[in-house]
C-alpha cells in the first residue's frame, strides 16, 4: 500500500516539473529526465525521511520521470504555438497551430491538441496488450518490421512529393527534401560543445532552424501580427467528431509504429501519420499529430518490457534506473504497472492544465506587440542554442533556418523539410550511411 502512496506522490511531482518544463522553448524532457537522473542521491536523501525504501526509490524516480514525459506531450504544443521554437516532437504540428494563432484561434488549437493527446492515451492504454501478442509470441512482427523499413521510407517520401498540387511544386519539395536531407547528414554526427555539462543533439537547433527560426524570421520580415484571440471552445459537429476520432486512431497507431521501430522519431511518425489520415483540414491535422506524440511516449514506456528496447531518451534513463522485466503472459511485470499509474495520472491532469495555460497564454498575447514577441522569441532560441549546443550549434540554427525559408518562399510544404531526419535514415537501413 505505501508502494502506491509513493508513486502518486512522484506521478504528482512528475506531472508538475514536465508541465513546468516544457513550457521552456528548447527544454526537451531527455533533458530534464537526464537531470533527474543526476540528481538521483539529493532527491533520495529528501525522500528517505518520509520513509521510502531506498530500494523502491528507482521505481519512484522512474514514475516522476514518466509522468514529466506524458506531461511534456501535452503542454509543450502551448511554446511551439506561441513563441515558434518547437521541440523534434511537435516540429510539424507547429505548422497548422502557428496558422490557426494568426488568425485568432490560437487556444482553440491548443485544446484541439489536448484533446488529441488524451484520446490518444486511451486508445494506446487499451491496445498494450494486443501489442504486446502482435510484436512478441505469438505473432512475432518485431523483426519482419525491420527488414521492410527501406521501402516503408521511399514510400514515405514518394507520397510527400507526389502528392504536391501542381508539377512546379513536386520539383521544389523534391528538391527540398534533398537539399535537408544533405544538411541531415552533415549535421546530424556533429559533436558539440554546450556551454553546460549536459548532453546535446544537433536535432535541436537543426529543427528549431528548419522550423521555428525560420517562421520567426518570415514573420518579422511581413510584419506579422496576430489578430485578437477568440477564447472559445472548438465546436465539433457529428461529422467533425467521426473525423476526430479517426484521427486519434491514426495517429496512436502511427505513434505505436514509431516506438517499435529503431531510429525512427515522432516527427516521422507525423509524416507516416498523415499519409494515411490523407487530406484533412488543420484542425484534424493538429488532433492527429498530438495523438503521434502522445501515444508514441507510452508505448516507448511499455516496449521498454515488451520488445526489450529504449527507443526514446527518456527510455534509456528509466532502464537505467529499473530492471524492465520481460512481458510475459497476459499480466503485465509489476514494475510496467507502477509506470503505467503515473501515464494515467499525468494525462488526467495534463489535459486541463493544457487548456489553462493555453487560455491564459492566448489573453496575455493580446496585450503584447506581436512582433516583439517575435524578437524575444529569436533571442531566447538564439541563447538557448547557445547555451545547449555551443557556437557550431548556432551555426546549425542559422543553417537551418536557410533552408526553412524556401518552401515558405516558394509556395511547397513545410513537411518537405523533414528530409533532415528522412534521408539519413533511409540510407542508414540501406547501409550507406
Amino acid at each position: 500500500m505505501a508502494e502506491i502512496v509513493y508513486i502518486l506522490i512522484s506521478s504528482l511531482f512528475g506531472f508538475l516539473i514536465g508541465l513546468v518544463s516544457s513550457l521552456i522553448p528548447g527544454m526537451h524532457i531527455n533533458t530534464v529526465s537526464i537531470l533527474l537522473l543526476s540528481l538521483q542521491s539529493l532527491l533520495l536523501s529528501f525522500a528517505q525521511p518520509l520513509g521510502i525504501d531506498p530500494l523502491f526509490f528507482p521505481v519512484a524516480l522512474s514514475s516522476m520521470i514518466v509522468s514529466a514525459y506524458i506531461a511534456s506531450t501535452f503542454s509543450n504544443i502551448i511554446p511551439a504555438t506561441f513563441l515558434g521554437a518547437p521541440e523534434e516532437d511537435v516540429a510539424l504540428t507547429m505548422l497548422p497551430m502557428h496558422a490557426m494563432l494568426l488568425r485568432g484561434r490560437g487556444y482553440e488549437a491548443i485544446v484541439l491538441s489536448a484533446i488529441g493527446s488524451f484520446g490518444s492515451v486511451v486508445i494506446s492504454l487499451s491496445l498494450l496488450l494486443p501489442l504486446k501478442f502482435l510484436l512478441t509470441d505469438p505473432i512475432n512482427l518485431y523483426q519482419d518490421l525491420k527488414n521492410i523499413m527501406p521501402w516503408i521510407l521511399i514510400a514515405v517520401v514518394a507520397i510527400m512529393v507526389l502528392t504536391e498540387k501542381t508539377k512546379k511544386r513536386m520539383i521544389t519539395s523534391a528538391a527540398i527534401l534533398l537539399l535537408s536531407g544533405m544538411y541531415g547528414i552533415l549535421v546530424l554526427k556533429m559533436h558539440l560543445n554546450p556551454l553546460i555539462d549536459f548532453p546535446s543533439t544537433p536535432l535541436f537547433p537543426a529543427l528549431a532552424g528548419l522550423f521555428g527560426f525560420s517562421t520567426l524570421i518570415s514573420s518579422l520580415l511581413s510584419k506579422t501580427e496576430t489578430r485578437p484571440q477568440h477564447l472559445m471552445e472548438p465546436i465539433f459537429t457529428e461529422t467533425e467528431k467521426r473525423s476526430s476520432i479517426i484521427s486519434i486512431i491514426t495517429g496512436t497507431l502511427s505513434g505505436i509504429f514509431v516506438s517499435v521501430i529503431p531510429g525512427i522519431t515522432t516527427a516521422i511518425g507525423t509524416i507516416i501519420a498523415l499519409v494515411f489520415r490523407g487530406r484533412t483540414d488543420e484542425r484534424q491535422t493538429i488532433i492527429t499529430l498530438s495523438s503521434v506524440n502522445t501515444s508514441a511516449a507510452i508505448a516507448t514506456i511499455a516496449n521498454l518490457f515488451i520488445i526489450q528496447k529504449a527507443r526514446s531518451g527518456v527510455a534509456i534513463v528509466v532502464s537505467d534506473l529499473i530492471e524492465p522485466d520481460m512481458w510475459k503472459g497476459i499480466l503485465p511485470p509489476c514494475n510496467l504497472v507502477y509506470l503505467l499509474i503515473p501515464i494515467v495520472i499525468s494525462a488526467s491532469l495534463s489535459l486541463p492544465a493544457t487548456c489553462y495555460l493555453g487560455r491564459l497564454a492566448a489573453e496575455k498575447i493580446e496585450k503584447i506587440s506581436y512582433q516583439k514577441i517575435i524578437k524575444v522569441s529569436m533571442i531566447l532560441i538564439l541563447l538557448l542554442v547557445l547555451i545547449f549546443s555551443g557556437t557550431l550549434g548556432l551555426v546549425i540554427l542559422l543553417a537551418g533556418a536557410s533552408i526553412g525559408l524556401l518552401p515558405i518562399f516558394f509556395g511547397a510544404r513545410r513537411s518537405s523539410c523533414m528530409g533532415v531526419l528522412l534521408i539519413p535514415l533511409l540510407l542508414h537501413f540501406l547501409g550507406i550511411y
